[in-house]
């Protein structure tokens, strides 16, 4: 097979196409001939350094295929089925074939087969993650208020579509800069508000209440100021650091004093402590995509040999919707 592998992680990071053989379907594991897989920002991340994985290693999260092998003790797949899934555990996914756990697979079959393999790649981790944090995390309720910090990007953008399907009331989303809000076409937003400028905005537009939830990929100072625009018993979401800046400070006698709360959603970890949980995450999402409430914005694909022309241009913050690389 080929792998796109990390051999040096860090600014200076070396990643290469290689080959290598064929990796073996486990007990209790499957393996999977990639057609595409999603390109993150914890993909660009991880090549950075950022959580000191040991090098090599080969990224990506999220692949769609077909099934090659079925390991022993793995019942409802079959060899040639289309499949996409989440490789939250192993990485692994910037591979020809590449091996997966079956309670993080979703078969394209049924209501799902009219996805397609690159739609399906595109929305694995983000539907999946929008779905676990504005229905089991945020709770959101029909008519609550929300904002989406990241909001045109593959996560965010997700996102705001759970959080308008579950019912939200105010959805606002915030964006870097204003060339890319005044590029954005219709979106699920009522309104989106440049990221230097949200915090007053969004008590502007919530008459100085704030809002009910604030859902933020994004990390560094954004989260102190997010935390500034909660309602009493509103929560804040931590999804991510696409920011690559260093933590900030959240102070308990704030959130007892304020009656706000912060609760983190890394899907990754929790895929680890409850597959099963996250697994029907990914077949629930699906399945709302698969109904055209929800969908991805593909940005780009690329060959798998460019996937550091993809994290570049994660890196620099021009894309909306999601990168995928055609495997």
């Amino acid at each position: 097979m080929q792998a796109f592998v990390v051999e040096q992680a860090g600014d200076d990071r070396i990643m290469k196409l290689q080959e290598g053989p064929n990796p073996e379907a486990l007990p209790g594991q499957l393996t999977i001939d990639v057609v595409y897989a999603g390109v993150g920002m914890i993909d660009s991340l991880l090549s950075r350094g950022y959580l000191g994985l040991p090098t090599p290693f080969v990224p990506g999260l999220e692949v769609s295929g077909y099934v090659r092998s079925v390991g022993a003790g793995v019942e409802g797949f079959r060899i040639g089925q289309p499949v996409v899934a989440m490789t939250l555990t192993e990485l692994g996914g910037y591979a020809s074939v590449v091996s997966a756990r079956p309670e993080l697979t979703v078969p394209l079959e049924g209501a799902l087969e009219g996805l397609g393999m690159d739609r399906a790649a595109a929305l694995a981790v983000n539907a999946a993650t929008a779905y676990l944090a504005v229905k089991r995390v945020a709770q959101v309720q029909p008519g609550q208020d929300v904002l989406v910090h990241g909001a045109l990007g593959g996560l965010g953008s997700l996102v705001g579509q759970v959080a308008r399907r579950q019912g939200a009331g105010l959805v606002l989303g915030t964006v870097g800069s204003a060339a890319k809000r005044d590029a954005a076409g219709a979106t699920v937003y009522d309104k989106l508000l440049l990221r230097g400028e949200f915090k007053e905005e969004t008590l502007r537009l919530t008459g100085g209440k704030g809002v009910h939830h604030v859902f933020d990929p994004v990390g560094g100072e954004t989260r102190t100021r997010s935390f500034e625009t909660l309602q009493p018993l509103a929560r804040l979401v931590l999804l991510g650091n696409a920011s690559d800046e260093a933590d900030t400070e959240l102070r308990l006698n704030e959130a007892w004093l304020g009656n706000r709360a912060a609760l983190g959603l890394n899907i990754g970890a929790y895929a680890a402590f409850a597959p099963d949980a996250v697994g029907e995450a990914l077949s629930r999402a699906l399945a709302m995509a698969a109904r055209g409430e929800v969908d991805a914005d593909i940005y780009g694909v690329y060959p798998m040999a460019e996937a550091d022309r993809a994290f570049r241009l994660l890196e620099q913050g021009g894309t909306t919707g999601k990168l995928l690389l055609r495997v």
